[in-house]
């Protein structure tokens, strides 16, 4: 199993009072799934998204993610596992505005300490993967929405992670531009094997995904799976 949450709670105190996110969540991802979580606002699904990408530690509970309990690791060990092993999709895109897009695909290639020729070569290549090439030079401001997304899923594989968790990638996208997204990274899922995990609201993320789980108040209420 590539990622397991094992009854995990999350509470939030601000100024004094107590908010439960998640209560008693389980669940278990395998490799090359394509899933969503969806729910209403305040159903917990960024939070348990940020606890399976490691951004944050669950309040009890455990989460494994390819055999290594999380809560074993120090801060310096989950940036490591976090820089090899996961790859990440925002809502606002988070691109270096005075990189281009060359250079924000080959940002998490430097980390790991990839050489400099080998990254340039590496990112072109993604960049063409994802409908951009001849953009390598541009920069994010001037590039559509769409584009900028593209820019950060090509970031978010370049380092061959074994999961891309993705908060609401289509959010700013129109419905044209969010469906070719959504069919570029079935088509990232299906030819390289990427595992990825959806949080959302679009109904076309949704019906894309292979299996789908819900939350409500901190509970997952439904987990359906269906044809790939």
């Amino acid at each position: 199993m590539l990622v397991e949450a094992k009854a995990v709670t999350k509470v939030f105190e601000t100024r004094g009072v107590e908010t439960q996110a998640l209560r008693g969540v389980d669940l278990e991802i395998g490799p090359g799934e394509f899933m969503a979580l969806a729910g209403p606002s305040g159903s917990g699904k960024t939070t348990l998204l940020n606890l399976l990408g490691a951004l944050d530690r669950p309040t009890t509970g455990e989460i494994w993610l390819d055999g290594q309990n999380l809560a074993d690791l120090s801060s310096t060990e989950l940036s490591e596992l976090r820089l090899h092993k996961l790859g990440f999709v925002f809502q606002a895109y988070n691109l270096i505005p005075v990189f281009t897009a060359a250079e924000n695909v080959e940002f998490v290639l430097e980390l790991q300490g990839v050489a400099a020729a080998e990254r340039r070569e590496r990112a072109t290549a993604l960049l063409g993967e994802v409908g951009l090439g001849g953009l390598e030079s541009k920069h994010p401001l001037e590039m559509s929405g769409g584009q900028q997304q593209r820019v950060a899923v090509a970031r978010a594989i370049a380092s061959e992670p074994r999961l891309v968790l993705a908060d609401e990638p289509t959010a700013n996208l129109d419905s044209a531009t969010a469906e070719k997204l959504v069919a570029l990274m079935r088509e990232l899922n299906r030819e390289r094997g990427v595992t990825f995990l959806f949080s959302t609201h679009d109904p076309l993320v949704m019906e894309a995904a292979d299996r789908l789980v819900r939350l409500k108040d901190g509970v997952v209420v439904a987990d359906e799976r269906r044809a790939g």
